[in-house]
């Protein structure tokens, strides 16, 4: 239970630490550095790449452009074609933002051997299922929260959750 704890504990301070630097949720920051990895992407393409819901994909479009931090333009030959961009300031976003708890865990991951992978994720499984979370509608996405919730909605939670030690590496 210690070890759940730790996870679920390291995945609120990512989430919190991510929103105080760059007041960006884990999803949305993926989101973004899907769309500053590909010129003239599209909300289906990120819907796709993510495993997220067309529906969530769009509010979190809706909240980078109200931040300026992305462009949306119509196809010319289909109109109904969203094309999306990172803008400068989205860039100086994403540099300034730390490391996603989900980027750590893959990559230590991938360096595993095959039958370690498996081994992982087969008790993860059975986890889910001993807590009745088998059902539960979740994306790829290590988060804290909802997916389309508000940065803002973190700032009290940063103070009241948290203490200097728990930003430390």
């Amino acid at each position: 239970m210690v070890a759940i704890r730790r996870v679920m504990r390291a995945t609120e301070i990512n989430s919190l630490l991510l929103a105080k630097n760059s007041q960006l949720t884990p999803t949305q920051h993926i989101v973004l550095k899907i769309i500053a990895s590909k010129k003239h992407t599209t909300p289906t393409h990120i819907s796709y790449i993510t495993s997220l819901r067309y529906t969530t994909i769009a509010t979190v479009i809706n909240k980078l452009l109200k931040r300026d931090l992305i462009t949306r333009e119509k196809g010319t030959k289909d109109k109904r074609v969203q094309y999306l961009n990172i803008t400068e300031e989205g860039m100086k976003v994403l540099e300034s933002s730390p490391d996603l708890l989900q980027d750590k865990f893959r990559d230590s991951f991938s360096s595993l051997n095959d039958w370690e992978q498996s081994m992982i994720v087969s008790s993860l499984q059975r986890v889910a299922r001993f807590i009745d979370a088998e059902q539960i509608d979740a994306a790829p996405i290590i988060d804290y929260g909802e997916l389309n919730q508000e940065p803002s909605e973190f700032k009290d939670l940063v103070e009241e959750h948290t203490t200097s030690e728990d930003f430390q590496d």
